[in-house]
């Protein structure tokens, strides 16, 4: 009983230096668990879609639960879950079309409700290909890369539900530190 009361009183009290660690360690990484599954995680930009802003290969913050909270805006760049593959393939993508809006690409140019898209976080001479109407439903919007030429996105697969967009991106973190409001 006296060996189970020393062992009890090491473990509440502490153990040496090593000991104290290892109990700092464990929280650490539980909390860290706790607000990766629960609040925000990182997310790495798989190919040059969303070019010049987002690069290859850059770690991205993203809020989990921010849509849970509010509806997404446009021009919001989201996580997004692939409607084709939605358990394996993530993208990164712009929010351009909300529900009820009817987004229109023609001669290079995109549309919101037959007025001109100013979109001024692209270089003014990009163009917009895959020419379509899309009118969107109750839950679903137009989601669509800054890299036009290279993207997969709503033009190909059509308008997301709601379900399939998994929060906003927050931050740049790796290799440079930018808040995504500022690109």
């Amino acid at each position: 009983m006296e060996f189970l009361k020393y062992i009890f009183n090491k473990i509440i009290y502490g153990g040496g230096i090593v000991f104290d660690l290892g109990k700092w360690l464990i929280v650490f990484l539980v909390a860290l668990l706790i607000i990766n599954t629960f609040f925000i995680s990182i997310f790495f930009v798989d190919g040059a879609s969303m070019e010049p802003n987002l690069h290859d290969e850059e770690a991205i913050l993203w809020s989990k639960n921010s849509y849970h909270i509010r509806t997404p805006e446009r021009f919001d760049v989201a996580a997004v879950n692939a409607p084709s593959d939605p358990t394996k393939k993530k993208y990164v993508k712009r929010i351009v079309g909300m529900p009820g809006d009817t987004i229109e690409i023609r001669g290079g140019d995109v549309y919101l409700d037959g007025k001109l898209l100013y979109e001024d976080y692209l270089p003014s001479d990009l163009k917009t290909n895959l020419d379509g109407v899309w009118t969107l439903s109750e839950n679903q919007y137009f989601i669509i890369g800054d890299n036009r030429p290279n993207s997969n996105d709503s033009r190909s697969f059509g308008p997301v539900d709601k379900r399939f967009i998994l929060g906003k991106a927050i931050t740049i973190i790796f290799p440079r530190f930018r808040l995504i409001k500022d690109i």
